[in-house]
């Protein structure tokens, strides 16, 4: 197997961590490429271009994979009879889940698209999302890749499952193919890439998108959403759990998605803009 790091630039350091895992394993498989561009999307481009395998499996950067991982992805395809994608779970640990919006997050669905702890019960065989996922190289170059127009891990992967699931093709779950996503998330950090996610949103409407689990939000006036914010806050802040803290935390994020939104709306979108 081969193990390829594309290097977007976002983080420094990256080259002499690599240079000195080599020093130390001279015979490893790991490779580093360079994006060639900003953005999720073009690292996931620049990593697929450089394998030399048949298949392909994309994980984050902040995945620590599992020691099933690899072999889970495997298996899926090697008994697979049609093109298809496996998409496995990522879980915060137990002392992340400790803190109640990392608790949020993973148990209403909002940080992936889908809560993962009960993800064989609440299965969408057109979820797609690019974190911890497998692919034939036929099936990638089929779907035409990733949109390097979009230059935050926002959107990319959500536009390119529309393709697959245009194209008939259908995600499985492989709980097996776990990974453990281990670093802190705070309200802040989230607030501010669900503003970035309302700017993709828009970039992806001008692609003629239609499918807008979005649109609700979208819809609503800032105002309408910043009463609702404030009233979710004043009920909210003084539970330590429960559903009245989960309403303020998803009226957090519903307002700052719609701050972007609405601030990309306000000046002229083509399919050539990127978030």
């Amino acid at each position: 197997f081969e193990v390829i790091v594309a290097d977007g630039g976002a983080r420094p350091g990256v080259a002499q961590a690599h240079a000195a895992h080599l020093r130390a394993f001279p015979d490893s498989p790991v490779r580093l490429v360079e994006a060639g561009g900003p953005g999720r999307a073009a690292a996931n481009n620049a990593g697929a271009r450089a394998a030399r395998s048949d298949l392909l499996v994309f994980v984050a950067d902040d995945f620590i994979p599992a020691p099933t991982l690899v072999r889970a992805h495997v298996e899926f395809h090697r008994h697979l009879c049609g093109p298809a994608v496996g998409v496995g779970p990522a879980f915060f640990t137990a002392a992340q889940r400790a803190d109640p919006f990392c608790r949020w997050l993973e148990d209403s669905g909002r940080l992936f698209g889908i809560p993962f702890r009960i993800a064989e019960q609440r299965w969408s065989r057109q979820f797609f999302y690019v974190g911890n996922a497998s692919l034939s190289r036929a099936l990638f170059e089929r779907a035409g890749a990733f949109d390097e127009a979009f230059r935050h891990d926002l959107f990319d992967d959500f536009e390119f499952g529309l393709r697959l699931a245009a194209a008939g093709v259908r995600a499985h779950y492989l709980p097996k193919a776990l990974a453990w996503h281990d670093h802190d998330v705070t309200v802040a950090e989230r607030a501010e890439a669900m503003r970035r996610s309302g700017i993709a949103a828009r970039s992806c409407e001008a692609r003629q998108v239609a499918f807008r689990p979005w649109a609700d939000v979208a819809a609503r006036p800032l105002a309408e959403l910043a009463a609702a914010l404030r009233r979710a806050e004043a009920a909210g802040r003084g539970a330590a759990t429960g559903r009245a803290r989960g309403e303020w935390y998803l009226a957090q994020m519903d307002y700052a998605f719609a701050e972007g939104y609405h601030s990309a709306a306000a000046a002229p979108v083509t399919a050539a803009d990127s978030p």
